[in-house]
């Protein structure tokens, strides 16, 4: 179970079958397109956004991944680098907004992978619809 959300979420995939990108742009980076999601599954017809507002819930699972990010670069610096506490603060801050675009994806899908689970029947091979 655990290797079907980790593989949903970290290339991108539909958590039901694996098969469609949820998020239409690859690149997190591109800002413009940052949030641009596609609305159901092409392939198991599994709907992204069930409700409005239905990722409010995500805003939680990001804070806690820049909590468990602070607290590994603390960690780091406590026991290995230690280094000044205003270079330590400007460090994390920045690598926190460097990683907002990664974040917001990740814990989007996260979050997506929360209510939905992985479900083989779903998946449709290419070859099945060819011979059809």
């Amino acid at each position: 179970m655990l290797k079907n959300i980790l593989y949903s979420t970290l290339w991108n995939k539909c958590p039901r079958c694996h098969q469609t990108a949820v998020f239409i742009e690859k690149n997190p980076y591109n800002l413009n397109k940052l949030s641009h999601m596609n609305t159901a599954c092409s392939n198991c017809g599994e709907k992204f956004e069930k409700e409005p507002g239905a990722y409010y819930g995500a805003m939680y699972v990001s804070y806690a991944l820049m909590v468990g990010w602070f607290v590994i670069c603390w960690g780091l610096d406590s026991f290995y680098i230690h280094s000044e506490t205003i270079n330590f603060l400007a460090f994390v801050i920045i690598s926190i907004v460097l990683f907002m675009p990664l974040t917001f994806r990740i814990s989007r899908l996260l979050w997506l992978n929360f209510f939905i689970k992985f479900d083989k029947t779903k998946i449709i091979s290419r070859n099945s619809l060819n011979n059809q």
